[in-house]
């Protein structure tokens, strides 16, 4: 009797444990017309995770198969569905202005307005948009994105209409609501935060004092053995131009160049090693999975960039 208890405990167990794995969900998200919205808000419930719609209206989120996704866009109703592969979703319109459409005064200065995630102080200049001859962007966007942010106690953070951009200079994620008020949030109360650029390029960004105690780091890959992280460094080079008539040297435009240092995170260990962009530096930052790392440089030729550090992370994580 014994037994058969024990035995209907574990199998309890493991059933409870089964649904508690996360999986990748897809889906696609349109308006009552059968249009395709772009910037839908998803999250599950309670929030936990979260992401957002693409152009074609198409969404993938890591959730529980069960849970309770919300979605949500300016301008319409918010919808419910249950987490399930190929959800598909309408949203019908609650007759509100459609603000995450906002045009930006790029090119403006904000008013003294604090946020209204209470997280910063208003007054500075809206990113994006140097006026002269300038190249590069000391912001990690050229216009405002949509995103959200973790707070310090690790909740979810989204407000409808509000929009990001990250100076990568001073480590300071700016916020707007309107396009020309500018908010700076506070570095103490932000966790992490993910930006999504104009052509659906996800950007996620947290902290790792172990690395840099004074920015935020952004994060290619995460998983259960390892992080692979990149800091970026951003200098502005001012302009050297000279004629003397003769012979003329060095450039006639202020510059910001980005220089970034790689790192993989062990999870269990909780150690950082930096590694270069090299077929060989890659080998000897993963020891312990040598046999992966061939095979995935085997198997993917091309340019060892960002993005292929997060493809690569995400096949050593499985």
């Amino acid at each position: 009797m014994k037994k058969v208890t024990m035995i209907a405990m574990i199998l309890m167990v493991a059933s409870v444990l089964v649904k508690a794995q996360s999986s990748t969900i897809s889906g696609n998200v349109k308006d009552d017309k059968g249009n395709a919205l772009h910037y839908v808000y998803i999250t599950d419930d309670p929030a936990k995770t979260a992401t957002f719609t693409d152009s074609l209206g198409n969404f993938n989120i890591n959730v529980p198969a069960g849970a309770k996704l919300k979605f949500q866009h300016s301008g319409y109703k918010t919808g419910e569905a249950t987490a399930a592969q190929n959800v598909q979703v309408v949203l019908t319109g609650d007759g509100s202005k459609d603000v995450d459409n906002v045009t930006l005064n790029t090119k403006g200065t904000g008013t003294d307005k604090t946020d209204n995630s209470t997280m910063g102080t208003g007054g500075v200049i809206a990113p994006g948009h140097l006026q002269g001859n300038v190249h590069g962007n000391r912001y990690l966007l050229d216009n405002f994105a949509h995103g959200f942010l973790i707070d310090a106690d690790g909740e979810l953070v989204h407000t409808p209409g509000t929009i990001y951009d990250y100076d990568k200079m001073s480590a300071i994620v700016l916020s707007t609501a309107d396009g020309n008020n500018v908010a700076q949030l506070s570095f103490d109360k932000i966790k992490s935060f993910t930006l999504y650029s104009d052509k659906d390029v996800q950007y996620m960004f947290g902290k790792e004092p172990s690395i840099d105690p004074a920015h935020y780091v952004q994060i290619l890959a995460s998983g259960k053995k390892y992080r692979i992280l990149k800091v970026i460094k951003t200098k502005f080079i001012k302009s050297d131009f000279v004629n003397n008539g003769v012979v003329s040297h060095g450039n006639d435009y202020d510059e910001y160049v980005d220089d970034g240092d790689y790192y993989v995170l062990d999870v269990q260990s909780n150690q950082a090693k930096k590694f270069s962009l090299k077929k060989k530096g890659i080998k000897e930052a993963f020891p312990q999975d040598a046999d992966k790392v061939n095979k995935f440089l085997s198997d993917n030729r091309g340019d060892i960039d960002d993005a292929y550090l997060g493809k690569l992370g995400n096949a050593l994580n499985q």
